[in-house]
């Protein structure tokens, strides 16, 4: 009998393997022992060092440094919490809440978490990580998986489960502890030793280390918080806390009740921002700025037809207008233009055309074009008039920069971001970073014509570019508007998961896609009858009555 032989190619390497040898296998023929190694990309699709090669393979390492690894940390760090909790507290309801820079910030809803309960689930966590406890993942029978979760008292996975066509589950067990996470976990506790896990207004805040391993020790307070509590509390009022509750409105028909009230809770916050606007007599320039995605364009067109209806006379500028000449455009590490950057604005002007605007002065504004890099001025003239207020929008409007010759009384800065409240699980949330990626993958699509690659190609430089000019100046503005639709993703599903179908296998974005594809899989589509004309995700989805 012929032996059966796969080609595997690992970091440059070529070997020759037996048919179904596992990763780890081909790793103790290379003689790596890098403890350090989350997991892996096999042909471009995430596995475990269990996974069995049968068939010509190319495996990369992933280390904490990707963000694929990053999100295995972080799911692994998770587990270990909850292997603590069941020995310790075992009916303690946890709740997620939010991502905080890198860090997991949670409450645990039927238990005051005091310093000393942290402390000791700290050190039953570095217990259960010392003993480095292999983690198996198991494909379970979904009525096996049923029963499991109502031993645990896992209350909102099984609310979820309800809705879900699937006969199967793939399940995590660990020293005879189990539990469901949406994507890859490390092979066992002992690859998550570096963690931190602090006392956080009324929880705790599980401290995830950067690329190099390092910790965190200049925890700051976080104004998205209270936006975040804020809006969590209006989703219990509606009764859709949960994918799984949400999933249900759709199946009861209850679903425009629900797209009804979130569209009010948008109207609601912007008549708060404009009424604190009207109070500060001053105020000549407002400042908008968000992430990438977080639906600006429609928020600003908004804001423009409140302003007139308690006597202003909004005008608005972008800062797109005021990039430098291509020339003089900087690059970046790759040795391409970074027009991300501060520095790509051309910001003496800016400031001088703003000052001499807020001082009485006429100026003429510019028009960049972008197909030959340059400014173009088209006698496109502007002097305030009484009543007249900017409205300033572009990545860099909350970077103090391009606004030193403007008072600050004349100013009014607005920060924009869907900051996404629903739980999948109570270990699980709805990623907002997912939110606006797969917002600007179908509007990209439709308006730009960009295909789903193109798209992930930019969003990691995209990212960088907020990380670096935007989220350094969340605290210093004077309203968060929350641009986030509970019923969203029901609604993007349809139009995104197309998209992703796009993306073959042999495309290094593959992984992501099928990621994106399988996390929408969670919610039951919701028709877009219901949605009205100026909501904001008119703006990715189309049919709107604003200019996209």
């Amino acid at each position: 009998m012929i032996e059966r032989k796969v080609n595997v190619s690992y970091e440059g390497k070529n070997i020759s393997a037996q048919y179904k040898s596992k990763v780890a296998d081909i790793l103790k023929k290379l003689n790596i022992n890098d403890k350090s190694i989350l997991g892996f990309r096999v042909n471009n699709e995430i596995r475990n060092y269990e996974y069995e090669i049968v068939v010509d393979s190319e495996i990369e390492p992933i280390y904490i440094s990707s963000q694929d690894g990053y999100r295995i940390y972080s799911r692994t760090l998770k587990m270990v919490l909850y292997m603590a909790l069941v020995r310790l507290y075992s009916d303690a309801d946890v709740e997620f809440i939010t991502t905080i820079n890198r860090d997991q910030y949670f409450t645990i809803n039927n238990m005051e978490l005091t310093e000393d309960k942290i402390n000791d689930i700290k050190n039953m966590m570095k217990t259960i990580i010392k003993k480095d406890y292999p983690i198996t993942k198991r494909i379970v029978p979904l009525e096996e998986a049923t029963n499991l979760y109502k031993e645990s008292n896992n209350i909102d996975k099984l609310t979820n489960l309800e809705n879900k066509l699937v006969s199967y589950l793939s399940m995590y067990f660990c020293d005879s502890t189990y539990n469901y996470f949406y994507g890859a976990l490390a092979p066992s506790t002992g690859a998550v030793e570096c963690f931190d896990l602090i006392k956080y207004r009324d929880g705790a805040l599980l401290i995830i280390p950067d690329e190099n391993m390092n910790i965190n020790k200049d925890i700051k307070d976080n104004r998205l918080y209270d936006t975040f509590i804020n809006f969590n509390k209006l989703n219990t009022i509606l009764g859709v806390e949960t994918v799984g509750k949400l999933n249900d409105k759709v199946l009861k028909n209850k679903i425009g009740s629900v797209i009804q009230a979130s569209e009010a809770i948008h109207q609601r916050k912007l008549i708060e921002l404009v009424l604190d606007i009207e109070k500060k007599k001053d105020i000549k320039m407002i400042l908008i700025a968000g992430p990438s995605s977080s639906g600006k364009t429609t928020f600003a067109q908004k804001l423009g037809v409140q302003l007139q209806l308690i006597g202003y006379n909004p005008i608005t500028i972008s800062m797109d207008n005021y990039f430098k000449e291509r020339v003089d455009t900087p690059l970046g590490p790759d040795g391409k233009y970074d027009f991300e950057s501060v520095e790509a604005l051309d910001i003496d002007l800016f400031n001088t055309q703003m000052r001499d605007l807020i001082e009485g002065k006429q100026v003429e504004l510019p028009k960049f074009d972008f197909v030959y890099g340059v400014k173009k001025y088209e006698k496109n003239y502007l002097k305030l008039q009484k009543n007249d207020i900017l409205i300033i929008e572009g990545i860099h409007a909350l970077n103090p920069i391009l606004t030193t010759f403007t008072p600050d009384k004349n100013k009014y800065k607005i920060y924009i971001a869907p900051i996404a409240t629903l739980n999948i699980d109570g270990y699980t949330k709805v990623s907002s970073t997912d939110t606006r990626l797969l917002r600007r993958m179908v509007r990209d699509y439709t308006t730009r014509g960009n295909g789903v690659e193109k798209t992930f190609d930019l969003w990691t430089n995209v990212k960088k570019g907020e990380e670096k000019y935007i989220f350094p100046f969340v605290d210093t503005v004077d309203f968060i508007y929350n641009s986030s639709l509970i019923y969203e993703p029901g609604v993007i599903k349809t139009f995104a998961q197309p998209l992703l179908l796009q993306v073959e296998k042999s495309s290094k974005f593959y992984s992501e896609a099928r990621r994106l594809y399988e996390y929408l899989n969670n919610f039951l589509p919701i028709e877009t009858a219901n949605i009205p004309i100026d909501s904001i995700i008119r703006e990715f989805i189309g049919n709107g009555c604003f200019y996209r």
